[in-house]
């Protein structure tokens, strides 16, 4: 009897372990959401991208273009082919890059610790309501998460164990990361957590390796510096935004673009010269109280990384803000009830159980591996991308958007812990 339960189990353990099966709930449940809500676009940037990329495509732009054009190359494209503006069409690629995403995640959490972890891990973000609902959304992160996790995998596969990276595989994951900076340029130092793994790797062997991982993505990074230079004649590397953010992490944040310039002193008059006063008013911060920077930029970072990403996309008061009331207030069995009765409370809930939990079992994961040296360089590349994203928006503005794309890799640490120190000993094991 207890083998034929034992033989009932193996067998559901391996259906429930068949990527394909995974792929295709991920990809039923992206397009049921597509397919079942309406896009919200308001005060959003979707419709600037839209209109940016057509702008693109027909060379229509009065002067250099801060945003990187990847994504804007992309949405002119799909316009002209299906007319302007159509954001279904959008919504249903999205349902195609946000599986690709699923599988990617399934790659690199199987070169970094194993089938095991990876089953894990493809289940939790193609069940992921914020996954989900990143979906219906039309914008530059539906796009950038397949081309970076996608450079993870390819690194991840050609650098385990024994394996020996054939240098066409560095430059496909060169190419990949300069697509990924060309989509958002938040991306242009990535490279450098690449290299950093293949010097490791590979000691003194490493640098053809880096040359030819450089070389690609350069090709691909310069490609629009050089177009910028010939058509504008002006120096544009990925794109640009970079002062404003840092000055919007000195003070209260975003406001709308006009208000933001208000703040700054910015006037008609100062039209090519944002990023210059953007950088002045924000040294001018910084070094008036350097120490209630540095608390502002803590703060806004751990209040980013606790909050969601697409709690937006649910109409009503904020979850938050009702259980800081509630909490404030007494904590009275009554306020309690109006919390649980809140707008859209069951779905928003839902959102930070998967968030907190991955953020939680995340946590537990990074340190399992860093407590054994040579787990934690092998798998350099998921610390070094999830320790450059915080390390960037210690000094950017942050909100949960531009934190988004280090939830796949919270996500595949969960599954690490979730797997059990199995999957971490035989990492050990393996990278030893």
């Amino acid at each position: 009897m207890r083998a034929l339960s034992a033989q009932k189990h193996n067998a559901l353990s391996l259906r429930l372990g068949n990527p394909t099966l995974i792929l295709s709930v991920a990809l039923l449940l992206r397009l049921a959401f597509v397919l079942l809500t309406v896009p919200n676009v308001d005060g959003g940037d979707t419709l600037g991208l839209l209109k940016y990329g057509l702008m693109l495509l027909r060379d229509e732009f009065p002067y250099a273009t801060p945003i990187p054009p990847f994504y804007l190359f992309y949405t002119g494209v799909v316009q002209s082919l299906f007319g302007e503006g159509n954001l279904a069409v959008f919504r249903l690629l999205n349902v195609l890059w946000s599986t690709a995403l699923v599988w990617t995640v399934f790659a690199a959490a199987e070169a970094y610790f194993g089938r095991r972890t990876a089953v894990i891990a493809t289940w939790l973000i193609a069940l992921n309501p914020i996954f989900i609902i990143e979906a219906g959304q039309v914008l530059t992160e539906s796009v950038f998460l397949p081309l970076m996790v996608s450079a993870l995998a390819l690194h991840g596969h050609a650098t385990r164990h024994s394996a020996r990276m054939a240098w066409h595989r560095a430059a496909l994951v060169g190419i990949l990361l300069g697509l990924a900076s060309l989509t958002r340029a938040i991306a242009l130092l990535l490279p450098l957590v690449f290299i950093a793994h293949l010097l490791w790797r590979y000691r003194q062997q490493a640098w053809r390796l880096i040359a030819v991982l450089s070389v690609a993505y350069s090709a691909v990074v310069l490609s629009w510096t050089l177009y910028n230079l010939l058509r504008w004649n002006v120096l544009v590397i990925g794109g640009g935004g970079f002062a404003a953010n840092l000055y919007l992490g000195t003070n209260e944040g975003w406001c709308g673009p006009q208000c933001v310039d208000e703040r700054a002193g910015i006037t008609e008059a100062d039209q090519f010269r944002n990023d210059e006063i953007y950088a002045q008013r924000a040294i001018e911060t910084i070094l008036s109280d350097p120490l209630s920077y540095v608390a502002r930029r803590v703060a806004n970072l751990l209040e980013a990384t606790l909050q969601p990403h697409n709690t937006v996309f649910f109409q009503g008061e904020s979850l938050r803000n009702l259980v800081v009331t509630w909490w404030q207030t007494g904590r009275s069995l009554a306020g309690f009830v109006a919390v649980l009765s809140g707008d859209n409370f069951l779905p928003k809930l839902s959102l930070y159980i998967f968030h907190i939990g991955a953020l939680a079992l995340g946590l537990i994961g990074v340190l399992l591996g860093m407590f054994r040296w040579h787990v934690f360089w092998q798998t350099l590349p998921l610390y070094g991308v999830l320790g450059y994203f915080y390390a960037l928006h210690l000094f950017l503005t942050a909100i949960p958007r531009y934190l988004f794309p280090v939830e796949a890799i919270w996500l595949i640490f969960a599954s690490l812990t979730l797997a059990g120190r199995a999957a971490i000993g035989n990492q050990d094991e393996q990278a030893a």
